[in-house]
């Protein structure tokens, strides 16, 4: 019988890679009210006027936010280098869950989009890497309250009730690059 030891902090063990970094942790984010970011360049550079802790949304006091007012978009920004060892391979950026929809950019250069809030993605993120010094990855999810979108019981006026609870917006599970 074959066995192998999986790094515990791995998101995935049953397909799990050697080759990977976890990019759970602090980000610089910001919310986004009026929905100007995409026109004003923040996939470019994101103002941001805090911080989060990934993959806790900012609704959670485990983000650092603890902020339960609906935003209907959020962004999120943050520097990473790919180990020297990477070089080429490809590299995939995944994302365990993000609600609602999810678009990447890696240095300025959309990589892809995704749209739900319960189910992994991942984005071929090579041709827009950098190999050396840092590239910037940069997230932007919208979410809504209508209800004509999937929502478990995340509520969809601003206070709890009955069974509904406050809502889970932008990225709430783990995200992580992998070379392959």
């Amino acid at each position: 019988m074959l066995q192998f030891e999986v790094d515990k902090e791995y998101p995935r063990p049953q397909f799990y890679r050697q080759s990977w970094m976890s990019l759970n942790g602090v980000w610089e984010f910001r919310f986004d009210d009026e929905s100007e970011g995409e026109r004003a360049g923040w996939h470019k550079d994101v103002p941001g006027d805090r911080r989060i802790i990934v993959p806790f949304t900012y609704e959670t006091k485990a983000s650092g936010i603890g902020e339960e007012k609906f935003h209907p978009v959020v962004w999120y920004e943050r520097d990473l280098e790919i180990p020297g060892e990477w070089i080429g391979k490809r590299i995939r950026l995944n994302f365990q869950a993000s609600d609602y929809l999810t678009k990447v950019w890696v240095n300025g250069t959309a990589v892809g989009r995704h749209e739900g809030g319960y189910t992994a993605f991942s984005f071929d993120i090579t041709e827009a890497l950098r190999e050396e010094g840092a590239n910037k990855l940069t997230v932007r999810v919208e979410d809504s309250n209508s209800c004509n979108i999937p929502r478990g019981k995340q509520r969809w006026v601003p206070e709890n009730f009955g069974c509904w609870y406050v809502q889970t917006t932008g990225i709430w599970q783990s995200v992580w690059l992998e070379a392959v």
